[in-house]
């Protein structure tokens, strides 16, 4: 008898425009902000139910709401895009499956909090203990493969806290009959903190005193 095998489809995202991004095999990270930005689908493509993940620390300042605009969109790729983001619960994501604090327990692959939290822990906020969640229903939609990203639906959203991870789910089923797909762990959006030019103009100026000194020293030696 053939073994049935169970094959997930998970969701990627990608940059585009003047923003830039790249899976590092954790997170697909990003110091655009605010980004540009989407989700492809493997294989693709595949419309469905489509809905927008903003994980926001949970101990930073939180929004009222996230406004995500954007075009290509809807079930041919090919309408305007334009959606409000609202706190899911006003209890915290802080442990377990991203997929059962949502509700939709079978969504695949599943996404456990050590996925994201481990990493806004350790690059943009050591304080955090989990995220609240602001979601967006972009209703049917056509996800593109990752070949023809660019194809749609291609989003916008406004400037977001460092340590935010942007996530997507896409029921491929029914309402009855649900296939959620949600995104990869490594291809979650996630918002670096961008270092300040103060911060950049002091660290070249220490570098370049540094050289000139070690420069003066040596030819003192010299003479």
């Amino acid at each position: 008898m053939a073994q049935t095998v169970s094959t997930e489809d998970p969701l990627h995202a990608f940059c585009y425009g003047t923003s830039a991004c790249s899976d590092n095999g954790v997170v697909t990270p990003t110091t655009t902000n605010p980004p540009q930005f989407g989700f492809t689908i493997s294989p693709g493509p595949q419309t469905g139910d489509y809905l927008i993940d903003v994980l926001v620390p949970n101990n930073d300042p939180q929004p009222v709401t996230y406004t995500i605009t954007g075009s290509q969109g809807g079930p041919l790729d090919n309408s305007g895009i334009s959606s409000t983001a609202t706190e899911f619960s006003t209890t915290a994501w802080t442990s377990g499956d991203l997929g059962n604090y949502l509700g939709i327990p079978t969504a695949s692959p599943t996404n456990p909090l050590s996925n994201w939290l481990g990493y806004t822990q350790a690059h943009d906020d050591p304080g955090a203990t989990g995220y609240f969640v602001y979601q967006a229903d972009l209703g049917k939609t056509l996800v593109q493969p990752n070949g023809t990203a660019l194809a749609g639906p291609l989003l916008n959203i406004g400037a977001l806290q460092p340590g935010t991870v942007i996530t997507s789910f896409l029921n491929a089923g029914t309402p009855r009959q649900p296939n959620w797909i949600a995104t990869a762990s490594s291809g979650g959006l996630y918002i670096h903190k961008v270092p300040e030019s103060g911060v950049l103009t002091l660290l070249a100026a220490g570098l370049l005193g540094v050289c000139l000194s070690y420069r003066t020293r040596r030819r003192a030696l010299a003479g």
